[in-house]
Formats: structure tokens, sequence, C-alpha cells
């Protein structure tokens, strides 16, 4: 299976995936069309989801043919492949691990697990951001919130992701007063 990754319009995901879907049905093809989200949680401690990665939508396709190319290219809200529509090439490197990656929990990353230890550094125990070689770009730990810096994609991507502190660390408790 081949990965390849597509630029949509923002707030258009969840619908573009599933015109993509029904297109995809009436032809015969065998594509899975994937929209990864992210569960976080507000102020009042309620959780609720939204895109992982803003304005991408992924595929995983045996081949990538000329008909597959033009019902992706006949959707509506489409932009582009990544890197480009004229030299379309599956994800590789970094970019398949972190998806393939993801992919292990499904569409929808649920909350990590994690712990500040004694030099108050982040250590992820398991969940989504296990094992991501990423940078921590902030941590919120008012809303349970960690920024994650990746290079994927031939970019920098900044995106949040939840956690669910399982041994708070003694400031936790005195920045929540």
């Amino acid at each position: 299976m081949e990965y390849y990754c597509l630029m949509v319009k923002t707030r258009k995901e969840e619908t573009f995936k599933k015109r993509l879907e029904k297109s995809f049905k009436i032809a015969g093809k065998d594509i899975e069309v994937i929209f990864f989200k992210k569960k976080l949680r507000n102020n009042k401690n309620v959780e609720y989801e939204e895109p992982l990665f803003k304005s991408y939508v992924f595929l995983a396709a045996k081949e990538m043919d000329l008909e597959t190319i033009n019902i992706v290219k006949r959707t509506e809200d489409f932009y582009k492949f990544l890197n480009n529509n004229r030299d379309i090439k599956p994800l590789k490197g970094t970019d398949l691990d972190y998806v393939s990656r993801l992919l292990n929990f499904g569409e929808t990353q649920g909350l990590s697990k994690i712990y500040f230890d004694e030099n108050m550094q982040i250590v992820v125990t398991e969940g989504p951001m296990a094992g991501f070689i990423g940078k921590i770009y902030k941590v919120n730990k008012r809303q349970r919130r960690v920024t994650v810096l990746l290079e994927m994609f031939h970019n920098q991507i900044k995106f949040d992701l939840g956690y669910e502190l399982i041994r708070p660390d003694p400031s936790y408790k005195k920045n929540q007063s």
C-alpha cells in the first residue's frame, strides 16, 4: 500500500473525504481516504475533536492511475497533491513513518499519557506522540496540550495534541491554583 498526501480547502476536509469516498465507490476503486483528527479538551475539561493536520487528507492506494488522479482532481475543495500535481509520488522516508505511526492509533488521535520528569522535560509514555522524532515546541499545562514541531511534507508543521498527566510534578499543582 502506498500513501499520498492531498491538500484540500481548510475546514472542508471531512466533506471532501466523504465526497471522494463516494466517487471511489462509484468507480469501483479500492482506495482508503484518511483524515486525521485529534482529541483535545477545552477549558471546562470537555473533549472535542479537530483536524490534526489542517488542509491535509491522505490516500492509501495500491497504485495511483490516471483515473484515480482525475477523480481526485474533480472533487470539490481539492487543491493539489503534495508536492505538486505534475509529479505525483507516494510518501516516503520520515513522512511515511509519521503517517504509518499515526495509522496505528486510527484516524482520531487520542490523548497521550505523559509526565514531567525532575528536570521539567516531557516524557511521553503512550499515545500518538510516543516515539515521535519531533520537537516539543510548547506545553500548555492549563489546557493540557503539547505543540509539536515536525519536519513533514518538506515543511515545518506545528500541531497540538492533547495529553493526560499520569504523574503530576509538584509545580503543576502550583500553576493550577
